[in-house]
């Protein structure tokens, strides 16, 4: 009797084992790449239906039931339908084989807009802006933005002052350092759209240009994991690379993920300075040159969990780490004048926590907090004639920002939509100097201990109408509290965007906005940092925001070809200019307000291709800048003048087997107006060669930057009294190998990062 209990539970355990195995596989082509959404039908070996499924993004599907003999058949639009019979749960991997389509007499050619207007946003597809290029990363993706051009490692939008990046319609906060880095380790094949407005609705929380990445988002019948590993080497005028670690859990319900990138950065400073320095009746010829280096290690981690409690509801916690390690920055200053050593030490954390819950019936809520810390050792020493100067200088910043939000959507009667919702942030920020003299003077003067509180209270409420298939309306409206110590303010910001499609071939976009800009809260201290014997960095505490107004008209033609007129009015303009003190013989840098500084132009964006081998795009703008201060220390000014920047972008492919791409692009910039500075115009040209192989699994890329070494601006000043020329001699040129591996379909996921924008000296 007790046998045949044993044996009667045998058979039960495995009846329900087998009860609860399902069958499974995955569809790939020739290339060994996922097929999507192929239909996989299972029958029984008479023919008898049983269930259909489609497979994922990663060629995966999989089945409840289990018979004992089953036959499947594998259809898709661009493959031969295939057949397979078995009997064991794990189907394993089925290759399709392509669909040839010959027309005798009728050959149809098509060619995909690079750009449609969709609910005010011009919307491009990363898979046409990456196809038949380099770009292997969501950053160079988005280089490839009509417009979009870059910067000093920052993104810039011609015809916008200012521009925003958002994920997936989330404000991204962080630095443009940190950003360039987030979107570098992502790879394009995740990136699905990229939309560009001139004027972002309030429902964004940012105001004024935004680009806003949308990610893919791959589901899966059955939990994977799946990452990606590169690694890049940097020659330039020091050797410096990094490397990064992506690792992603999906299930049903539960998704992880675990980033870590790890930078060595070592950059050169070489930089002559010639200044005519009126003092006391009588000029002095000061001739300096500065040379040194600055390096660092950079750490940034990431573990992000998603939970979807139904469809469309989700709750998200996330925390973000960055240290930056063993920095350090040396410069010696020789000439005329001085002879100077300046090395500053120091570390820097940030670590942030975030949690965020979205529903289904459009609520979204979260709270953020972010605790950063940056402690400075500056070690300077100072020759002027019989004069010696030695001191160390301790510098300290911690902030600790809170971040509570909530927004709703409603879908109301006639295609109205409504949105509305709160965003308050709280900051405390702790600041100061502490100069500690190794030659026996007295400078206890300098010392500063700050301490700020920042709140801002931001409410707003928008609406959303499309009154037919041809016109579309976005209004928003945000009104925000702001204190800043003794300063309080009120503001209101506006937004409108009117879309209208006169045919497929002509879109109209109009465009209004306003937004503000903060100082960031180090410039806000008393603060006196000594570059050299002759050059100092003043804070300024009368800084107060600046208000920026933008207009735009944008015309598209043909979904390629597109102008924009743009207008640009910001009140209180914040800038850092050098100035030559009249009461010493030392060149002051400090941020001030302008009165205003205002811009009008137009944009053109012409792309171009022969055959499916050679793609090239160009863009031209042209724009009338205007800076106006008044005082300007014991000076005013009220300058003007006309600024063009050409761009030409080409990709050509080489090969299909291999697949190997080569990119060539050209960048030219005419001498821009900064306040009483004239810099030079400069130029460059970009050279990048990528082989993908190993199923589309492997990348390396050979990319040249700046290749003859002539994006370095110099700076002159002549202007009533004040007489400076700046020549940077600096390294920009630069060499990046570049290998990436990519294990089990990874698709980087995006997330939101950590604004530091204003932390920092």
């Amino acid at each position: 009797m007790k046998r045949t209990i044993i044996i009667a539970g045998i058979i039960a355990s495995a009846a329900i084992q087998l009860a609860a195995q399902n069958v499974k596989g995955k569809i790939v082509d020739n290339q060994q790449r996922p097929v999507e959404a192929a239909t996989v039908i299972m029958q029984t070996p008479d023919s008898t239906f049983v269930d259909a499924v489609i497979t994922d993004s990663l060629g995966c599907f999989a089945f409840k039931e289990e018979p004992e003999q089953y036959r499947l058949i594998i259809q898709h639009l661009l493959y031969k339908t295939q057949e397979k019979t078995g009997h064991t749960p794990d189907v394993g991997t089925i290759t399709l084989e392509a669909q040839s389509y010959a027309l005798d007499e009728v050959v149809v050619k098509g060619e995909r807009p690079q750009v449609k207007v969709e609910k005010g946003a011009l919307v491009y597809d990363a898979e046409v802006l990456s196809e038949r290029t380099t770009a292997s990363n969501a950053y160079e993706s988005l280089l490839r933005v009509p417009g979009v051009l870059e910067q000093n490692e920052a993104i810039t939008l011609a015809g916008a002052k200012g521009v925003t990046v958002v994920l997936n319609g989330k404000p991204s906060s962080m630095t443009a350092e940190q950003l360039t880095e987030l979107l570098k380790s992502t790879p394009v094949s995740n990136v699905q759209n990229i939309e560009v407005m001139y004027n972002a609705p309030a429902k964004y929380r940012v105001r004024g240009a935004v680009i806003n990445v949308v990610l893919k988002n791959a589901k899966s019948a059955e939990p994977f994991l799946r990452g990606e590993v590169s690694g890049n080497f940097i020659q330039s005028a020091y050797a410096k690379g990094g490397g990064n670690l992506n690792l992603s859990y999906s299930g049903k319900k539960v998704s992880a993920d675990l980033s870590y990138a790890p930078r060595f950065t070592h950059s050169d400073v070489d930089m002559e300075m010639i200044s005519h320095h009126s003092f006391a009746g009588q000029t002095y010829d000061i001739d300096q040159i500065n040379t040194g280096d600055m390096k660092a290690l950079n750490h940034n981690l990431r573990l992000g969990v998603d939970y979807q409690i139904a469809e469309g509801s989700h709750l998200s916690a996330a925390y973000t780490a960055s240290f930056k390690t063993n920095s350090k920055a040396r410069q010696h200053s020789s000439g005329n004048f001085v002879e100077s050593d300046n090395l500053k030490t120091g570390e820097t954390q940030m670590h942030n926590v975030n949690v965020d819950y979205t529903a289904a019936f459009g609520l979204n809520l979260g709270v953020d907090y972010t605790h950063y810390n940056s402690p400075t050792t500056q070690d300077f020493t100072n020759q002027t004639g019989n004069t010696r100067q030695h001191f160390l200088v301790d510098e300290h910043q911690t902030i600790d920002r809170y971040n509570l939000y909530a927004g709703q959507t409603h879908a109301l009667p006639n295609d109205w939509s409504l949105n509305y919702g709160i965003d308050f942030t709280f900051a405390k920020e702790k600041s100061g100097q502490t100069y500690r003299p190794q030659d026996g003077s007295d400078l206890s003067s300098l010392n500063t201990d700050t301490r700020m509180d920042e709140e801002t209270y931001n409410f707003y409420a928008g609406v959303e109408k499309a009154f037919n298939e041809r016109l579309s309306l976005s209004l928003s409206v945000a009104g925000e509290r702001y204190k800043l110590m003794d300063y309080r303010k009120w503001a209101v910001y506006p937004a409108l965007q009117l879309s209208y499609m006169a045919s497929l071939e002509h879109v109209f976009q109009l465009g209004f906005s306003s937004d503000k800009e903060y100082p960031d809260y180090w410039t806000l201290q008393n603060t006196v940092s000594y570059l050299n014997g002759y050059t100092k960095i003043l804070g300024n505490p009368a800084l107060v925001p600046s208000t920026d107004y933008a207009a735009q008209l944008t015309y598209v033609f043909k979904g390629k070809y597109i102008a924009t007129f743009y207008y640009n009015y910001i009140k209180d303009y914040i800038m850092q200019l050098p100035y030559q003190s009249p009461d010493e013989l030392s060149l002051i840098y400090q941020f001030v307000n302008y009165d205003y500084e205002q811009q009008a132009g137009l944009t053109l964006i012409v792309p171009f291709s022969v055959g499916r081998v050679w793609n090239a795009q160009l863009v031209l703008d042209g724009s009338y800048n205007k800076d106006v201060c008044d005082p300007y220390h014991a000076i005013c000014f009220n300058r003007a003048k006309w600024q063009g920047i050409a761009q030409l972008n080409n990709s050509i492919r080489l090969s299909n087997q291999p697949d190997i791409r080569l990119e060539l692009n050209g960048l030219c910039v005419s001498s821009p107006l900064q306040g009483i500075y004239d810099l030079s115009s400069v130029w460059k040209i970009d050279a990048g060669l990528k082989w993908t192989f190993a199923h589309d699994q492997a990348e390396l890329k050979l990319q040249g930057n700046d290749l003859f070494n002539s994006l370095r601006p110099d700076g002159s000043i002549d202007y009533k009294g004040q007489r400076l020329n700046l020549h940077m001699n600096q390294m920009n040129r630069n060499l990046t190998v570049t290998f990436i591996y990519k294990f089990n379909g990874h698709k980087e996921k995006k997330y939101r990062e950590v604004d530091t924008s204003r932390f920092g000296y």
